[in-house]
């Protein structure tokens, strides 16, 4: 009983991620008749003023009975797309500490997972596949990207696991993992990140080579460099000494992190300069991206990106 008690606790402090996907895609798409977005769905029809000589079916008789005016319903052709999720659920996605499910503050793993869920409701209106790989030192989920509701239900199940887990002390073995998602994917995929791009016993070089490997193996490559900008971009902590804790090997560092600010910044922008470079060089798209960031620029990124391929 104790644990039953616990476990209905727990799911009581735990969103909904469908209801929370789908609110946040709703609000997102309020404005989007008047957007550059109104091709990614039939849902979401565009207007264009009726033609004499077009097909009358195609008028839309509740807009003319509120503005007098003849126009044409324009519907956008489904295009098919297999999107497979990669997300990086190595301990340090679980940064910063905060309570799981507040999502007024989010951690990386937070941000993501609700990201991840927001942009399958996205595909779930376009009726285009899905798929989830999840790796941390071991690559520890890989479905096949599918349509049906089943399937979607069961992404969105293992998307909360992952979440309101509590991670262990592992390592990220990221430029392995990905190459061996990079192997098992199509050539028509599209391939989505997120990653905080921590990882330890590997050289940038190698973590280069798999982005390259993943972007070579489909159709397309966007990757959110997942971060909590505050501390881990500018570095900006309490000057007083702190303690420092390696959330993958539990190693720490006794500090004051003014000593250190100006050359761990200098480093941190170069490492994300060398990804913007390989981007360009290798043909994917690269979007740092806070965990205060609002979702919506998730989502425009996303769909900026489906519209230049079937635009």
């Amino acid at each position: 009983m104790k644990s039953a008690k616990h476990l209905n606790k727990v799911r009581r402090r735990v969103p909904r991620l469908d209801f929370l996907a789908r609110s946040i895609v709703e609000g997102y798409l309020t404005g989007l008749h008047r957007s550059p977005f109104h091709g990614y769905s039939a849902e979401f029809a565009e207007h264009k003023m009726y033609t004499p000589g077009e097909p009358i079916r195609f008028i839309d008789w509740k807009v003319y009975a509120k503005t007098g005016k003849f126009f044409i319903k324009k519907f956008d052709e489904e295009t098919n797309m297999q999107v497979q999720f990669i997300l990086d659920a190595s301990p340090s996605m679980y940064y910063p500490q905060v309570e799981p499910y507040d999502l007024d503050r989010l951690n990386k793993i937070g941000f993501s997972v609700v990201a991840v869920a927001a942009l399958c409701e996205i595909l779930r209106r376009q009726r285009d596949a899905v798929g989830l790989s999840v790796f941390d030192e071991q690559l520890q989920l890989s479905t096949a990207a599918k349509t049906n509701t089943l399937h979607r239900q069961r992404i969105l199940a293992e998307l909360e696991k992952f979440w309101s887990r509590t991670p262990g002390r592992q390592g990220t073995a990221l430029a392995r993992n990905l190459h061996l998602i990079a192997e098992q994917l199509r050539r028509r995929s599209v391939a989505v990140l997120f990653t905080d791009f921590w990882a330890t016993g590997t050289t940038m070089d190698a973590w280069i080579e798999s982005l390259k490997h993943l972007r070579y193996k489909t159709a397309e490559l966007l990757f959110f460099h997942v971060s909590d900008a505050e501390t881990e971009d500018l570095f900006r902590f309490p000057d007083r000494p702190l303690r420092f804790r390696d959330l993958e090997t539990g190693q720490s560092l006794n500090l004051y992190p003014s000593e250190i600010r100006a050359h761990y910044v200098r480093r941190r922008r170069e490492m994300q300069q060398r990804l913007r470079d390989a981007a360009y060089r290798y043909d994917f798209d690269y979007y740092p991206v806070d965990v205060r960031t609002p979702f919506d620029e998730v989502l425009s990124a996303y769909l900026q990106k489906r519209l230049r391929m079937h635009g």
